[in-house]
């Protein structure tokens, strides 16, 4: 009987100090969403961007001609940094994402008067990566300039 009991105390013992899944979550943060373009001027009133890098444009997009776009939804955590990203939309697809993605992971955001304690928030940046066709006029530079301002015109975010 002895030789029961104590694997049985054991089991009973380690069943009550097992924590709870509420106690091993992480704390959630309850961000203040900014995402729909009517709320875009909110941002002013919780975070004022402290620090931008610019995107590294891809070696194969420049040598290609190629222009586009990448709307990423951020997180900006209580202490001004990126918490996470997601990709909304991009043009061309995937292209310029992992740039875009890299550059606002490096952004900085200040806390606004409005905004003491740092509330958290998810807004959206539109990233844009456009060649300088200078002079260039020939049919081809205006049907791709006609593409980017069709898929990344800042009206159409």
């Amino acid at each position: 009987m002895k030789s029961l009991s104590i694997p049985l105390i054991l089991l009973l013992s380690a069943c009550t100090a097992t924590a709870t899944s509420s106690d091993t979550q992480p704390a959630q943060l309850n961000y203040v969403d900014l995402t729909l373009k009517a709320n875009k001027e909110k941002l002013a009133n919780y975070w004022i961007v402290a620090t931008t890098i610019e995107p590294k444009y891809p070696v194969s997009a420049a040598r290609d001609g190629i222009s586009g776009c990448v709307d990423l939804i951020v997180g900006i955590n209580s202490e001004g940094k990126l918490q996470g990203y997601k990709v909304r939309s991009s043009y061309p697809q995937g292209v310029f994402d992992e740039s875009a993605a890299a550059a606002i992971a490096k952004w900085r955001w200040s806390a606004a008067k409005a905004n003491p304690e740092g509330k958290p928030v998810l807004t959206s940046y539109q990233l844009d990566f456009t060649l300088d066709y200078g002079k260039e006029t020939s049919s081809k530079s205006r049907l791709r300039k006609d593409k980017f301002l069709a898929h990344c015109g800042k009206d159409r975010v």
